[in-house]
């Protein structure tokens, strides 16, 4: 990060990196949701974002780790991006944004959690303000009680100290006036709760004067600290769709979501990619802590091979 990045993100809480991904990895990646992506499920009360009684008009893939799909998913396994393979699998430890994780977190930073957003002017969702600054969390948080503990951010002897920090990469162009990420811009840094009358938005006209809409282009990243409070701006655009990916990393020692990632679930891992899959803990990617997992990994490919055997 030069001097102007870091002074932007310091002031705003969130920074907009031009050209993060390539055209050809726009392509292929947008090929890939095309493949894969699957309908949003039914509206219901237990989504505050979405209107009651309708159906999202969008797709949707990977997941917030905190639920499995289906009662027969292994242990620390959820729906991912990672899934997808290919230019999902890059994306975790892509050039052009490490450096930016590496300043923001630290050197030994983890991937929590992935997944994407696809809305049109069909979505029909409310903006939902959230996040965990200094004056949020609490019992009448909507994320709930203990959102804020991971969620932080403090800048001090010429270092950067985030919690959870997301990469929001765009593969559709993103003006003001479409919908999509906006943030109250500041707010990580905020003392007091952000007042409840300005957290929901039923659409655009609705929104908050302090609510900043966060313009980009296909293939730029904005990247955030969830200490800013931050939200999804109801899409109203009839030209285009919102397709958003989000990667959601942690200093190695913090921990949103409770289900981890297997690394042996996924085909053509560098070793870095592995180390940023790995479980939390305090130690990072050493030799002790990777060889608990290798082994806790072999554990449970065995456990799946005996119920495969026993179900056959």
């Amino acid at each position: 990060m030069n001097d102007q990045e870091k002074y932007l993100f310091d002031i705003h809480g969130y920074l907009v990196v031009k050209n993060a991904l390539t055209e050809a990895q726009v392509k292929a990646l947008s090929d890939m949701v095309d493949a894969n992506a699957r309908p949003a499920a039914p509206v219901s009360k237990a989504n505050p974002m979405m209107k009651e009684g309708k159906k999202r008009a969008s797709g949707r893939g990977g997941s917030d780790r905190t639920r499995f799909r289906n009662e027969d998913d292994p242990a620390w396994s959820a729906s991912s991006l990672l899934d997808w393979g290919g230019p999902f699998i890059d994306l975790i430890d892509i050039p052009t944004i490490a450096p930016y994780l590496e300043e923001l977190i630290g050197a030994h930073y983890r991937l929590d959690h992935d997944y994407m957003l696809v809305a049109n002017a069909e979505s029909n969702h409310q903006l939902f303000l959230h996040g965990g600054g200094q004056g949020a969390g609490g019992p009448n948080d909507l994320v709930g009680p203990t959102d804020g503990g991971q969620c932080y951010y403090r800048y001090n002897n010429g270092k950067f100290y985030n919690g959870l920090v997301a990469v929001a990469f765009e593969l559709n162009t993103v003006t003001p006036g479409d919908g999509g990420f906006a943030c109250v811009a500041g707010s990580h840094k905020a003392n007091f709760p952000l007042p409840k009358e300005w957290k929901m938005s039923e659409t655009q006209a609705d929104l908050p004067d302090c609510v900043h809409r966060v313009a980009a282009e296909a293939g730029d990243a904005i990247i955030f600290t969830e200490a800013c409070a931050h939200g999804t701006v109801p899409w109203e655009s009839d030209e285009r769709e919102r397709r958003t990916l989000f990667y959601k990393y942690c200093p190695h020692a913090v921990a949103w979501s409770p289900c981890y990632y297997n690394s042996d679930h996924y085909e053509g891992l560098s070793e870095n990619q592995r180390n940023i899959l790995m479980p939390p803990s305090a130690f990072g990617p050493s030799e002790p802590t990777t060889e608990i997992w290798r082994r806790a990994q072999a554990e449970q490919a065995e456990l799946m091979r005996l119920r495969e055997e026993q179900a056959g």
